[in-house]
């Protein structure tokens, strides 16, 4: 059964009709935030060995950070408003500072946490609401990826080796462990970059190369100087495997030296950081 999208506005007439897309598009974003804070919370709870809070405590706590009622605080965790240090404060007001921080585990402890706890939050496409591809370092399916709770707009996805989360503590509240769940026919833009000698028919064999893999190609901008090329190249792949496919068949070609994955952005935009 198909669901009301963002692209559904370009199409209605009615001022009505406008308004209950935008009244379910809200709706369906507030459910994915409350699931999603669910998620986060409990994550967090079996970080620190905590019990999970009963019923009236979570009401309590939602009181205390003014955020409504318990979806009001499940909400406001799983959008990236309220910051899980604060949450876990008012979830249990009657412990000290000590006693809710996790507990400092072995190289291997933490190794199964972090395994453990990255079955519990999938990437899924959701209509852009919840879940973005970081633009730095643009992960595809089979990257080790992580998670980043930003403010306001859900989860950025990055590459685990992303320059740009150096910055983000293993142990940051905002940082969350996650798997692929990679749906058919899903494809992922990924700029690459090639260098080589310049020669007569390099640029069409180049094209002809990637195209041979049955690869789109979203744009392509190639130099020379002093007979040598150099340049980039975005295209559109399902996957890492099909991604090292473009890059083997790019390397074959006569000329070209080298092929690199290659980052668009060379630090976190606003957007994905949340300000």
């Amino acid at each position: 059964q198909a669901r009301p999208s963002k692209d559904w506005l370009i199409h209605v007439r009615t001022a009505r009709a406008r308004n209950q897309i935008h009244r379910w598009i809200r709706q369906e974003e507030a459910e994915r935030s409350i699931s999603l804070g669910h998620e986060i919370v409990e994550r967090e709870l079996r970080r620190r060995r905590l019990a999970l809070p009963s019923d009236e405590a979570v009401e309590r706590a939602a009181a205390t950070l003014s955020v409504g009622e318990a979806d009001g605080l499940y909400r406001a965790v799983g959008s990236g408003d309220v910051p899980m240090g604060q949450v876990i404060r008012a979830l249990f007001p009657d412990q000290g500072a000590e006693d809710l921080q996790p507990p400092k585990p072995t190289v291997v402890g933490r190794m199964l946490d972090r395994f453990r706890l990255g079955r519990g939050v999938r990437i899924q496409g959701v209509d852009g609401l919840m879940v973005r591809y970081a633009q730095c370092c643009q992960p595809v399916p089979g990257d080790p990826v992580v998670g980043y709770v930003t403010r306001g707009r859900g989860i950025s996805i990055h590459r685990a080796d992303c320059p740009n989360l150096l910055t983000v503590p293993d142990g940051s509240e905002r940082r969350v462990e996650i798997d692929w769940q990679h749906q058919e026919g899903e494809v992922f833009v990924v700029c690459l970059g090639v260098s080589g000698e310049d020669r007569r028919g390099l640029y069409a064999d180049l094209m002809g190369a990637v195209s041979g893999t049955g690869t789109n190609i979203k744009k392509v901008d190639l130099n020379t100087k002093d007979g040598a090329m150099f340049g980039t190249v975005l295209v559109e792949v399902e996957n890492q495997t099909h991604l090292t496919k473009v890059m083997r068949a790019m390397h074959r070609v006569k000329g070209v030296t080298s092929v690199d994955r290659r980052e668009l952005a060379s630090r976190m935009s606003n957007a994905d950081q949340g300000m």
